[in-house]
């Protein structure tokens, strides 16, 4: 995808044209209608807009409207392209083969484009294996559909593995399966040779066999049958018999041996065999399902990240008053001590006119001449910002994710340790702490943070002694 199409238009431009031809939409498909109305409620979710992942699903719904009712985006809309080329193409599909075949659902039937699409979700979740012989032949089945070679008509029991649902005649047909190599499903006894004039062989040895026996009893002379009108009866009764247990083992088989990968070929033959004039489009269920477990795990990878941010702010403060390159920070320490206020009253005042402006004049020459010292506080200043910014996203993850409580719970240790140590460090401005390097909004999240550990560590630990622990 190429970068300038990810900048341009807004997308809510595109939902607002697809909203305005949804109620001819749902007169014609109210399955794949249905499916639209989910996608435009999840539209409605914050930042959902610039996922990539949903502006792809957004492509395929104009691509689907535009199957059945025609040109509905115009060509000169600055999202077109993008639309146009996102609806080609599958999100982390690498099978070079369904990827082609991706390129042609602007040209094909919705029937085939749900099949192609359901494909490449399971190649693309890992679900299904392409080298599998099963999954394999489902792939040749229908690029022999989509690619068909030159003056070549497509096999018995192929001709539509992934073609209409519909015959000449607009009815539905019934007759279509898909064989499968590899321990996959038989076909159904609607391929069997008895279905198809021109095959000459079946694939069932005791049935031809059958078969014969009774073509022989057809095709007797009538003085013959006659005569042996008893003996015909019985062979014909016992040919019946014989004739309903193969077909009763012959289902019994396809019940045994429909493996999974198969049960993947014979879903995707089944889906195209039975697919309405309307049909839902199940590819996009599963699309949602892969988009939300996407968002998923981006989400965890950003708080693992914030996680990250918050530890290295708490060792940059701890680097900073454990061993400072500065002796100001312990006469800092020494004078809280004698505040009533402690050393964040010590803070407040080290400011010029203050009850502290010596103390400020000397952290301000140590800034100045002590390049360690100067160090030591920018580290601080950067990850507390860093670390500022990221909690922020995280709360935000969590009310998105509908769990912010837990997300809470989760960075209560690093807010209650930033929140102690940061409030007990010169900031920025004169007559501030460290603490109000972040916002007012992570201050309040930080504060009770250590209200909740300090609380908690009081009912642990009765007395005067309990503090928030590291």
């Amino acid at each position: 995808m190429s970068e300038a199409l990810q900048k341009t238009g807004d997308i809510e431009d595109v939902l607002k044209t697809l909203d305005r031809v949804q109620s001819e939409y749902r007169k014609q498909a109210p399955g794949q209608a249905a499916a639209y109305d989910r996608l435009r409620q999840e539209s409605r979710g914050p930042d959902v807009q610039n996922d990539p992942g949903f502006r792809t699903r957004i492509a395929y719904a104009v691509q689907d409207v535009e199957r059945l009712l025609g040109p509905t985006l115009e060509k000169e809309h600055p999202l077109r392209a993008e639309m146009t080329e996102r609806a080609a193409h599958y999100p982390g599909l690498e099978e070079p083969v369904v990827a082609a075949m991706m390129r042609e659902t602007h040209r094909l039937q919705q029937p085939e484009v749900n099949a192609i699409r359901t494909l490449a979700s399971e190649l693309v979740e890992g679900h299904q294996d392409p080298d599998h012989p099963d999954i394999a032949h489902t792939i040749d089945s229908l690029r022999a559909t989509i690619f068909p070679e030159p003056g070549r008509q497509p096999a018995p029991g192929h001709d539509h593995a992934a073609g209409s649902a519909h015959d000449e005649k607009g009815q539905a047909d019934k007759t279509r399966g898909m064989a499968s190599p590899g321990e996959g499903a038989p076909p159904g006894p609607e391929q069997s040779a008895s279905s198809h004039p021109g095959q000459t062989h079946t694939m069932d040895p005791q049935k031809d066999f059958q078969e014969k026996q009774t073509g022989s009893a057809k095709d007797a002379p009538e003085s013959r049958s006659t005569m042996d009108g008893n003996g015909t009866k019985e062979k014909a009764a016992a040919n019946t018999r014989e004739t309903n247990a193969a077909a009763k083992d012959q289902e019994d088989v396809k019940v045994i041996r429909g493996g999974g990968f198969a049960r993947l070929a014979e879903a995707i033959a089944s889906r195209i065999d039975s697919q309405p004039a309307n049909p839902a489009s199940s590819w996009m269920e599963k699309a949602v399902g892969f988009s939300t477990r996407l968002h998923n795990a981006r989400d965890e990878k950003s708080l693992e990240a914030t996680e990250r941010l918050g530890k290295q702010a708490v060792e940059a403060l701890r680097d900073l008053r454990e061993r400072p390159a500065s002796s100001i920070m312990a006469a800092i320490s020494d004078a809280g001590k004698g505040d009533p206020d402690g050393v964040a009253g010590v803070l407040s005042e080290m400011k010029a006119g203050g009850r502290y402006a010596d103390l400020h004049s000397q952290f301000v020459t140590e800034k100045q001449n002590n390049q360690a010292f100067a160090a030591q506080l920018e580290n601080v200043t950067s990850r507390l910002e860093a670390y500022g910014k990221g909690r922020e996203a995280a709360e935000a993850t969590g009310q998105r994710m509908g769990m912010p409580g837990s997300v809470t719970q989760r960075f209560t240790q690093i807010d209650a340790e930033i929140g102690r140590t940061a409030a007990e460090v010169p900031g920025k401005k004169e007559g501030a702490s460290a603490l109000e390097n972040v916002s007012e909004k992570v201050r309040e999240m930080m504060h009770k943070a250590l209200t909740a550990v300090t609380d908690f560590m009081t009912r642990m630990h009765p007395g005067p002694a309990a503090s928030p622990a590291p």
